[in-house]
């Protein structure tokens, strides 16, 4: 009997797609490994952040001066630009907060400066390094690996908000906690990323408007006579859009 002879047009289209699965899965490994480094850097970074164990009920001593359950000391040498340390007490956002000399720096770059995808948590330039600012912008990736601030698009959802109301900031000289009463998708051109106002009358009127574009009522009323932090990160709806937690100055420990 004669064999059959192998179409040579069927083996190249085979080794194509064998070379194609195999590019595929190598660099699917990349990522996964580079995704892992990076986050093993910033797990490493919670050591100098007792922040678990360590809420402002009992940070609060009448009879000595504060301390911060964060080792701003330390963070600072291994990065001057450390101005604070987000945490969430509810979920996985746990991260020191920089603020460099531009707004580009930390899109790309770790917290020990080196480049990186998952870039830093970062406190915009035109904010006060002290979070005093009216309205501080805090920005952060929205990863793939849900790390960063990519946890920041559930609160699309009204239930998962109702689970993750608050969150804390602690600075070299005090812990702030924030109450979130605003969350939705905005424009780049929105009016939703004003950094500063004339007077309180125009903060009150801003407070008011982003209240109101919230997905849901959250039943938290801003107060103008409380400055705002705006977490910032990018959103599945499109590259010219942000989604924003606006959250109001509730407590401050010093």
């Amino acid at each position: 009997m004669k064999k059959k002879k192998k179409n040579p047009a069927l083996i190249v289209i085979f080794i194509i797609a064998l070379f194609i699965f195999l590019f595929a899965v190598i660099k699917l490994g990349s990522v996964y490994f580079r995704y892992q480094k990076e986050d093993s850097v910033y797990k490493n970074l919670e050591n100098y952040a007792a922040v678990g164990a360590a809420t402002p009920e009992n940070e609060k001593n009448a009879e000595s001066a504060y301390v911060s359950p964060v080792d701003f000391s330390s963070l600072q040498e291994i990065n001057p630009d450390t101005v604070g340390w987000i945490y969430f007490e509810t979920m996985d956002i746990n991260y020191p907060i920089v603020q460099g000399e531009d707004d580009d720096f930390y899109l790309h770059h770790s917290f020990e400066k080196e480049e990186s995808v998952s870039g830093c948590i970062f406190l915009d330039t035109e904010s006060a390094p002290d979070f005093s600012s009216d309205n501080s912008f805090v920005y952060g990736h929205n990863m793939k690996d849900k790390s960063m601030f990519a946890k920041l698009n559930q609160y699309t959802e009204e239930s998962f908000y109702l689970e993750n109301k608050t969150f804390l900031i602690y600075t070299p000289t005090e812990t702030r906690r924030y109450e979130i009463y605003s969350c939705y998708p905005a424009a780049l051109d929105s009016d939703s990323f004003t950094y500063s106002f004339e007077n309180k009358e125009d903060y009150a009127k801003w407070q008011d408007t982003v209240k109101n574009r919230s997905l849901y009522d959250t039943g938290v009323t801003p107060d103008p006579e409380q400055p705002t932090v705006t977490l910032m990160t990018c959103t599945p709806k499109g590259s010219n859009y942000r989604f924003l937690v606006h959250a109001k100055l509730k407590e401050v420990i010093r």
